[in-house]
């Protein structure tokens, strides 16, 4: 901050007023504060402030209804909400009624800081703050208090009502769906279509056929016209889910999606205008994908307008409690049928299918439980290659690793190919092992093995593995 401002600070706890007066007093501002919407409305109007920051918990009026009003008396002004109820329909709410930004409490300083920092450099503000608008409520909702997950609540809230395309990454199972769903759904395309769809789940040769659509006789089985998602999603929003996995020639006609607006039917001359709001999702690296060739560096450019990363559960194990509160809650269960000793034990376990495979397994116990109190018993074992068992599994590979590489130098002192000949051994049953479980699919084998589905395409063509 470079020149003094005024600014005023309305919240019913002294604590937080006194620090956050110290806190800008210290950048060089003027700071006024309040303890009640109506009081923080009187003095807004006298003394102009060039930016609020404004409590959600107030006596009497709270800081969501309140928030237009302080809009008119400071001329737009930028507000920073605070709440210490950071759940996404409180961001959304305090977004779309024309907040700058929020943070939750309890929040650190330096976070503070920053956010008035911004607020203040802000130039310009909407005209007419829009009106809050709810979620439709439905079992298949974002959950989470963690600081990560607060963190995805805000950038979700900050970028549902724009139109930029948003990247959405995280490993298999951690919601990236949701988070998709919750942007469209709190979005000024929320009564238009919203069209999730895989590619990799489609034929490859009728990829381009499923996004554009084709004409009549464009190809054998094409007997008549069909409208592609783009065409069916005009004005709504459109999710393409393993983005990675979509054919260079398709890239680079998604790319004029996004740049023009406009795509080509399967067999036809004629450019179609389009109005859609993309949304991508992927659980690869698309930086190295980018890197091998695999994927255009000016298409990850135009998809990633914000990229929201949703953190595995292992790195936010504090949300497993509020979770599995919300799936009982959803299968009609009371929440204290799962107790603290249960909490603890799920907490441990090691969740690699993340909030997925979490909601399979409590709702497999609710199921066992039939009603009744849940129990260790009810919930399903560790899955294979976890636990003790896979320490131990872990400590043999690694014996054996040893014993080969020390034969392996052993035999050849001046090698300078040891780590490619220890992949040529371990990587061809790995790939078929995995070959063999998704039946062939070479799709969910790249996704399961964390590896591009061109570069298991060349692997296996190395190895002479026929899948």
């Amino acid at each position: 901050m470079t020149s003094k401002q005024t600014v005023l600070v309305v919240d019913d706890e002294p604590s937080i007023c006194w620090a956050l007066e110290k806190m800008l007093t210290g950048e060089g501002h003027d700071v006024v504060t309040a303890s009640s919407a109506e009081e923080g409305l009187r003095l807004a109007s006298q003394h102009q402030p060039a930016m609020v920051v404004l409590d959600v918990r107030l006596p009497k009026a709270d800081g969501i209804t309140s928030l237009p009003k302080f809009l008119k008396a400071t001329g737009n002004a930028p507000v920073v909400i605070i709440t210490a109820f950071g759940d996404l329909e409180t961001a959304v709410a305090a977004v779309k009624n024309g907040a700058t930004d929020y943070l939750t409490k309890p929040f650190k300083l330096d976070d503070a800081l920053r956010t008035c920092r911004l607020a203040l450099q802000r130039s310009s503000r909407p005209t007419e703050p829009k009106a809050s608008q709810s979620a439709n409520s439905t079992a298949s909702v974002l959950v989470g208090s963690s600081p990560a997950m607060q963190h995805v609540f805000r950038q979700i809230a900050l970028v549902a009502d724009s139109d930029l395309s948003v990247l959405i990454t995280g490993e298999t199972g951690t919601g990236k769906e949701l988070v998709a769903a919750a942007i469209h759904r709190h979005s000024h395309r929320a009564d238009q279509p919203y069209i999730p769809i895989a590619p990799v789940a489609l034929n490859p040769d009728l990829i381009e056929s499923e996004l554009f659509g084709h004409i009549k006789g464009a190809f054998t089985g094409a007997v008549d016209d069909k409208a592609g998602l783009f065409e069916r999603g005009d004005g709504g929003t459109v999710l393409l889910d393993e983005i990675g996995d979509l054919p260079l020639g398709t890239q680079v006609k998604l790319l004029r999606v996004l740049e023009q607006g406009e795509y080509t039917r399967v067999g036809d001359t004629s450019p179609r205008k389009t109005d859609v709001r993309i949304l991508a999702a992927t659980n690869c690296d698309l930086h190295s994908a980018v890197a091998a060739g695999d994927f255009r560096e000016d298409l990850f450019h135009r998809l990633t307008g914000m990229q929201i990363h949703l953190p595995p559960l292992r790195e936010r194990v504090d949300d497993i409690p509020p979770l599995c509160e919300h799936f009982l809650t959803s299968m009609g269960y009371d929440e204290s049928t799962l107790d603290g000793h249960l909490v603890a034990e799920l907490q441990s376990r090691h969740w690699h299918g993340n909030v997925r495979e979490l909601k399979n397994t409590v709702e497999h116990a609710a199921v066992v439980a039939r009603g009744r109190a849940l129990a260790t018993a009810d919930f399903p074992a560790p899955k294979p290659g976890r636990g003790a068992g896979a320490t131990a599994s872990i400590q043999t590979l690694n014996q054996i690793v040893a014993a080969w590489s020390q034969q392996a130098i052993a035999d050849n002192p001046t090698t300078e190919t040891l780590h490619s000949d220890l992949l040529a051994k371990i990587e061809p049953p790995l790939m078929q092992v995995v070959l063999n479980h998704v039946q062939g699919n070479r799709g969910k084998a790249a996704e399961m093995l964390g590896i591009h589905r061109s570069t298991l395409r060349d692997r296996l063509r190395a190895y002479g593995i026929d899948d």
